[in-house]
């Protein structure tokens, strides 16, 4: 520990929430009475991204893929650092099952005005042994899962003329890794996506952006940045990486969440923001 911070290879994070948005739950509340509805809110990004929404007061629904358990742990978690949360369960591969879920948040929150698709998944693919399953899941839960919610949500922000939407890809999306072919795909079709979407509903008043972070500091690979079997994995990743940090805080992209979402910016449209540690923009002197 130093100064509050815990050193995991090298990079130092706080240990719960990060300096940059130690932020009073009774301060401006820039969402105050706001519902936001996160896809992938139990964990990880979305999860950094209910914390930092319910801190400006919106009323955030959190949303699991199956586990009502992990849900509500969430949701504690937000409610007990003083915000508003609502866990939720839906199966995001199902048309079904999402249009029970924007009810129920309807039914429960009320009008939705903040959508974040923050669900996904991740593993590899390597073009040669891929099968029909993995492909059909990828893109079910990285790409159509995220088109059908904002089809679900966008009807209802159209009529009010107000509503944000910000779609979670990755900079896989532009700068592909080996054997992950298909997890790029999913999240290049996703920034598509967004632009294509986003200029049909900025003639409503409602904006659609892209956040595309690189490694970023989740659950899913803290393996990757703790385990000293894994050591050769943070050199490899030190190499490509501009910036002398390895892993980005979740935290960090729940800011940029916020900035796209809170009002006081209201000329984006299509954009996508990318933090990756400079990933994107090209190698570091060797």
């Amino acid at each position: 520990m130093q100064h509050g911070l815990t050193v995991w290879g090298g990079i130092a994070f706080e240990s719960k929430i990060m300096q940059l948005w130690r932020v009073s739950y009774d301060d401006e509340n820039r969402l105050a009475g706001r519902v936001a509805l996160i896809t992938g809110g139990s964990s990880g990004i979305g999860l950094a991204i209910g914390h930092r929404l319910a801190a400006e007061g919106a009323l955030v629904a959190l949303v699991a893929s199956s586990d009502q358990g992990k849900a509500s742990a969430a949701a504690s978690e937000v409610i007990n650092a003083g915000g508003r949360a609502t866990p939720f369960v839906a199966d995001l591969r199902s048309p079904d099952e999402i249009t029970r879920l924007v009810d129920d948040v309807t039914t429960t929150l009320g009008d939705i005005d903040i959508l974040i698709n923050s669900a996904g998944i991740w593993f590899p693919s390597p073009i040669t042994e891929v099968s029909d399953d993995q492909i059909t899941d990828m893109i079910d839960v990285n790409l159509t899962a995220s088109i059908r919610m904002v089809a679900a949500v966008a009807p209802s922000m159209v009529e009010r003329r107000s509503g944000h939407i910000v779609n979670i890809a990755s900079i896989a999306a532009s700068v592909p890794t080996a054997g992950f072919f298909l997890y790029g795909t999913t999240k290049a079709a996703v920034v598509a996506f967004t632009k294509s979407a986003a200029i049909e509903l900025a003639a409503h008043d409602v904006a659609m952006n892209c956040i595309s972070p690189g490694n970023t500091a989740t659950p899913m690979n803290e393996p990757v940045r703790r385990d000293p079997a894994m050591a050769e994995k943070r050199k490899w990743i030190g190499q490509i990486t501009p910036s002398n940090r390895l892993f980005t805080p979740a935290e960090e992209i729940a800011e940029a969440t916020l900035f796209l979402v809170d009002g006081r910016v209201q000329g984006m449209y299509g954009t996508v923001i990318a933090i990756d540690e400079g990933r994107s923009a090209g190698l570091p002197t060797w």
